[in-house]
């Protein structure tokens, strides 16, 4: 399997509109993956730094990209890079 840097992963969810967006949810839900929102995120202090953060059902606390479960973050890399 493929592994992405952030900056692209970033980059790709950035550039999908809401209908893509939406798809992709419905995608990782298809998978088993209990993501309901994504969030990209810059620091306005340091403009080069990007992350991604998950919001999973049932948790009102968002995980970042680099706490995720290696076969959840797998999953996502793999389906959000299929996304068109």
């Amino acid at each position: 399997m493929k592994t992405y840097d952030i900056d692209t992963l970033y980059q790709k969810y950035k550039s999908l509109n809401k209908r893509q967006r939406v798809r992709l949810l419905s995608r990782l839900q298809a998978r088993g993956i209990a993501i309901v929102r994504i969030q990209p995120y810059t620091y306005s202090e340091a403009p080069g730094i990007k992350h991604l953060f998950f919001y999973f059902e049932g948790s009102p606390e968002a995980v970042p990209y680099f706490l995720l479960e290696p076969s959840v973050w797998q999953t996502v890399q793999t389906v959000l890079m299929e996304e068109e």
